[in-house]
């Protein structure tokens, strides 16, 4: 799901260097890579359940990578993943992608809280209906799981993202799409990451001077 956005492109392409076969499900048409015979493509309403019922029936695993366009009110997260429970069997594994911002760690500091306060205050139309796209996710019979990227980037990947399995530690500022990505698909078979969310980030890669 979302398929054309620049972290939904990079799980396509690493799904497929994985050997998978890959669904792309996009709102809007896509010219797919050429020569991928594992791929296929389809252009939905990614709000109607009944489009996506026969598109997600056969498939081992969904990852959501659902966005908004800009600050204002939203129900992008939220609708689309009520579509995609709607369409999926009972325990299917579904992936999601949510924010960071949603919650601040137990151990964040005084100035990290305030931040926090501050960027609620500026997204807090995408984050409530992350909320609400998490709480939907905790009354499903889904083996869901929420993961929290922190600023999202287009730096190289690191390969080593740091980890806070149920989102209630800090992690670093900023998470580049490639390890994002990389992690989703990782976490697939990862049972430890069913039925809660994930807070994740990249490791720092800077040099010391």
């Amino acid at each position: 799901m979302g398929a054309t956005g620049r972290t939904g492109r990079l799980v396509v392409e690493q799904a497929l260097a994985r050997g998978h076969r890959v669904t792309a499900i996009t709102r809007q048409p896509w010219a797919a890579p050429p020569n991928q015979p594992e791929l296929r493509t389809a252009t939905v309403d990614l709000t109607d359940s009944a489009k996506l019922t026969g598109l997600l029936n056969d498939q081992d695993a969904v990852i959501s990578a659902l966005g908004s366009a800009g600050r204002g009110p939203t129900t992008v997260y939220s609708a689309g993943t009520a579509a995609i429970a709607a369409a999926l069997p009972s325990r299917a594994r579904l992936l999601v992608i949510s924010s960071a911002g949603l919650q601040t760690p137990a151990d964040a500091g005084p100035i990290i809280r305030a931040l926090g306060r501050l960027l609620y205050r500026i997204m807090h139309s995408t984050y409530d209906d992350m909320h609400r796209m998490e709480r939907q996710l905790a009354r499903s019979d889904l083996t869901w799981t929420a993961v929290r990227p922190t600023q999202l980037t287009d730096a190289p990947g690191t390969d080593r993202p740091r980890i806070s399995l149920g989102a209630t530690e800090r992690v670093g500022n900023r998470t580049t799409r490639t390890d994002l990505a990389r992690y989703l698909l990782d976490a697939i078979d990862d049972p430890h990451t069913h039925h809660t969310a994930v807070a994740i980030s990249s490791s720092c890669t800077c040099r010391q001077p």
